[in-house]
């Protein structure tokens, strides 16, 4: 197969980039090294999207794998933890575009930490160091992504109450105590009075301690933890209403996010940030400056922490756990009230996750360690999001998923819901929600698309899991989108997704949808043949056509779409199946193959036709074969005029090829060729045209037989043209054949020796009464009719057949080449008159033309032979020109073997292209 250049070239960009992070990290960004290896890179980078290409070039990451446009990248451990990099700071992707420049790839560059950093921390050095660049764009697993609009709390309060100490020690406990913290809430409720703002409930902290008034429990998830699926004030996804004592309804979302303000100034507090409010008396001012629904929402969250670990240690990440508790319970509550769309509360979460993070920042020491460790941590927002999502009741989220706005829920968060169901046996519903998933793709609003897009990639494994039919409906509508799709950005996340739809469809075999996938690439092609072309070679359809050939081969009944999807790749497969053909050994194989060929339409046989018509030499001569099986008419117009172009050995590998493919017009087809052919090839044609035994050939049969040969042919050539008269077995041959061998001039034969014996084997054949009678005077002795050539069966389950019997030499004859620049020396241990198996000292290349000198004691011998396929250790030859003298001497050493040899009457070899008759 050939490798995309494309795909090429991104590999390689990924490669420098992942050593320009090396070198930034071991030098830093302004070392020479550093230097040369960014402008390496982007030389890489702009091969593999030169400008004016379309599209651009798509790095995605998913957990450990990097994807190129769609495409999985098999990385190294370097590469493997750039993608885990990737991942844990929240990025889907990184996409390149036809105009980025070398400054904004450095920019890119810069923002990677080269010291003790957090990933977490990745995503925003991005955002801020690629401002304003045009030809890079980060994508982001965060699916409604939005800047924070939110102001930072400040201390405004004075030292307060010294009952309750100013020592930052206790400050620091305060904080990582519920129980103390529920105390500061009772004091601030107190100090205002009745006239307060807030009207929350009294200090005595009564509420129960079970968290029926709200329902709560604790996420046990601190910075970086493991959620269990419950959460404060949420068992189940279930938690009661905002209700205070005396509010109908909870605080707003400005409220909201002033508490996760306060609870940041809080850590401020803890960790000593705090300056001269920094005490217990500024957390008083703080807790007193909320509102009494506020309040009493802060004061159930700490009852429920304290209920649930009554004994337990000061824990640092108790603000934590009380802010992400926060967030989710008002993001749920919202939805669960029908106030926003699941859109909306992503957008919430987005808003209320930079206070969290401020927060985790300032008390995130566990983290710091983690990241001086070089360990990868889950990101704040997706903590945030996962412990949303578990939040939501069954029912809420089985709405979502079916509803329009789907693509706002995390891929993995639909990946983990539709294995339940598929567990529990739901299947019907797991099936509706993947397709209305897949269905948003097609969304008017453009962020949807793109996360659809990005989802849809990552969850293409879950698709063939869950019911193999549903890739169909997924391509289906990727594939339509990405026939209209206008966006560049967007395009690149579709095509991606595309890709890695069609890899599960390969990879699983699941035809249908490799079949749509196909057929949908066809339209997308009609329109942007750029995008087409790059994504049929990374789709792995293609790259496995030879599997599924072998399985359509072997399978006593094709599978459903198989034969479909062969048809829509016809080039691939036709090359494929053509082979196979050439190397089948038994006759039902190939007839096996050339069926299928038939099967697969017009279009592969057209690409059959212009293959031998114009295409390269050795892609030409490979199609020969299954081509004459096919359309053996259009074979006859395009072949002959090309071959006196093709080198002898390809001349010779289309004569093998045609007599072999078991064509009915084969010995029309070789005639037609025997004009065109090399000298040396000629031998053979001739040779094949007798194994058809057609009449058709007679003619032209017996005029060679009687001296008018082709241009450059030697008397050899005579030799072969009455054995193959042999073979045809027509009375009309008697007279020409008499002829030859009872023809005498006054003192000696008129035809060479080597003719007449011939000639009086053919004979044999068609009129034995007359060759005993005859044959006292002929002068033709016993020995020399013992090595007749063999009858081939009309009906042999072979492809080829041995032509001449062989015999194995009681002692090896040394034979050595004359014509090759570098010499070589053959050990011929069994030959026959048409050739031999010999021992070779060095490699040649089939089809290689080699003079021989063979070495008889004293005596030596000359032939031309074409070299054969190897078998086992020996290389088998095959001879095409001789002199006629010389081939009586070698006949009479291979009968002077006979007596030693037992009859060998073994089948042809394995392989169809090794001539048998050596």
């Amino acid at each position: 197969m050939k490798s995309d250049p494309k795909t090429a070239a991104g590999r390689a960009f990924v490669r420098s980039l992942n050593i320009l992070l090396k070198y930034a990290r071991l030098y830093g960004y302004g070392h020479a090294r550093t230097v040369e290896q960014l402008r390496i890179a982007f030389d890489e980078l702009h091969t593999a999207i030169p400008p004016g290409s379309d599209g651009g070039l798509l790095l995605g990451a998913t957990g450990s794998q990097l994807l190129l446009d769609g495409v999985p990248l098999e990385g190294a451990p370097a590469e493997k933890q750039f993608a885990q990099l990737l991942s844990a700071a929240g990025l889907a992707s990184v996409q390149f575009f036809t105009t980025v420049t070398q400054e904004e790839l450095a920019r890119f560059a810069l923002a990677f930490p080269t010291g003790k950093a957090k990933p977490s921390e990745l995503a925003q050095q991005l955002k801020v160091s690629l401002a304003g660049a045009q030809g890079i764009r980060t994508n982001e697993i965060c699916f409604v992504a939005t800047d924070s609009r939110l102001k930072q709390s400040t201390i405004a309060a004075q030292l307060a109450t010294a009952s309750l100490g100013s020592d930052q020690e206790h400050v620091k406990e305060w904080l990582n105590d519920p129980k103390k913290l529920l105390e500061l809430i009772a004091a601030a409720q107190g100090s205002r009075g009745s006239g307060g703002a807030g009207t929350g409930a009294s200090a005595s902290g009564t509420a129960d301690p079970s968290g029926a008034g709200g329902g709560m429990a604790t996420t046990g998830c601190g910075v970086g933890g493991e959620t269990d699926g419950v959460f404060l004030g949420l068992k189940g996804g279930g938690g009661g209403q905002f209700h205070g004592h005396g509010h109908a309804t909870g605080p707003s979302e400005d409220e909201t996010l002033k508490i996760l303000g306060a609870l940041t100034n809080f850590g401020r507090m803890g960790a000593g940030e705090g300056g001269l409010g920094a005490g217990p008396g500024g957390l008083q001012e703080q807790v007193a400056q909320m509102s009494g629904s506020a309040q009493d929402l802060l004061r159930q969250a700490l009852t429920t922490l304290a209920a649930r670990s009554p004994n337990a240690k000061p824990d640092e990440s108790v603000l934590v756990q009380l802010a992400e508790h926060l967030a989710i319970r008002f993001a749920l509550e919202r939805f669960e009230r029908g106030e926003v769309k699941v859109n909306a509360v992503r957008q919430m979460l987005d808003h209320m996750h930079q206070e969290i993070s401020n927060l985790r920042n300032i008390l995130g020491a566990h983290e710091d360690q983690m990241a001086e460790g070089g360990m990868l941590f889950e990101s704040h927002r997706e903590i945030l999001d996962r412990q949303f999502w578990a939040a939501v009741p069954e029912r809420g989220k089985h709405q979502i998923l079916l509803s329009s706005e789907a693509w706002c829920i995390p891929p993995h968060n639909v990946r983990s819901y539709v294995r339940e169901l598929v567990r529990k046996g739901n299947v019907a519903d797991a099936t509706s929600i993947l397709k209305n998933y897949a269905a948003c793709v097609g969304s008017e609003d453009p962020e949807a698309r793109k996360k659809t897009a990005v989802g849809l990639a990552e969850l293409s494994e879950l698709y063939v899991k869950a019911d193999p039919k549903l890739l169909n409906v997924a391509l289906r509508h990727v594939g339509l989108r990405l026939s209209i799709e206008q966006d560049g950005e967007i395009q690149g996340l579709v095509s991606a997704a595309f890709v890695r739809l069609s890899q599960q469809a390969a990879t699983s075999r699941h035809f249908p949808a490799m079949e749509q996938a196909l057929d949908l690439l066809t339209g997308v092609e009609a329109q942007r043949p750029g995008i087409a072309n790059s994504l049929r070679t990374k789709m792995g359809i293609e790259e496995r056509i030879p599997e599924f050939v072998d399985e359509a081969l072997r399978a006593r009944q094709v599978a459903a779409g198989l034969t479909r999807v062969l048809k829509m790749l016809p080039q691939t497969t036709m090359e494929q199946l053509a082979i196979r053909f050439n190397r089948c050994s038994l006759r039902d194989e190939s007839e096996h193959v050339a069926n299928l060929a038939a099967d697969l339409g017009e279009e592969a046989v057209q690409f059959l036709r212009s293959t031998v018509r114009g295409g390269p030499v050795r892609e030409a001569a490979e199609m020969v074969g299954l081509l004459s099986r096919l359309d053996p008419q259009s074979l006859m117009v395009f072949l002959p005029s090309r071959m006196k172009d093709f080198p002898a050995a390809s001349q010779d590998r289309v004569a093998r090829q045609v007599s072999a493919s078991g064509a009915v017009r084969r010995c029309h087809i070789l005639m037609e060729l025997l004009d065109h052919v090399d000298p040396l090839v000629m031998p053979l044609v001739i040779d094949e045209i007798g194994v058809t035994g057609d009449r058709e050939a007679l003619g032209r049969l017996l005029t060679i037989a009687d001296g008018d040969l082709p241009n450059g042919a030697a008397e050899f050539l005579r030799v072969k043209a009455i054995e193959a008269l042999g073979r045809i077995n027509a009375p009309e041959t008697l007279t020409t054949l008499k002829r030859i061998v009872e023809t005498k001039k006054m003192f000696s034969w008129s035809y060479p020796h080597e003719l007449r014996i011939a000639a009086m084997q053919a004979l044999e054949k068609l009129d034995p009464e007359w060759v005993r009678d005859f044959w006292p005077k002929s002068g033709i002795s016993r020995e020399d009719l013992m090595l007749a050539p063999l009858d081939v069966p009309v009906r042999s389950r072979f492809v080829r057949q041995r032509r001449h019997q062989r015999v194995r030499l009681q002692k090896p004859v040394r034979a050595i080449s004359m014509n090759l620049k570098e010499s070589c020396w053959l050990e011929i241990k069994t030959a026959s008159l048409s050739g031999g198996l010999a021992t070779i000292s060095r490699h040649l290349a089939p089809g290689t033309p080699v003079q021989l000198r063979l070495q008889i004691g004293m005596r030596h011998m000359l032939a031309t032979a074409m070299m054969r396929d190897y078998r086992a250790q020996d290389m088998a030859f095959e001879i095409v020109d001789m002199n006629l003298e010389e081939r009586s001497k070698y006949r009479r050493l291979l009968a002077g073997n006979l007596s030693h040899d037992t009859l060998d009457s073994e089948v042809p070899a394995a392989r169809a292209d090794v001539v048998a008759a050596k």
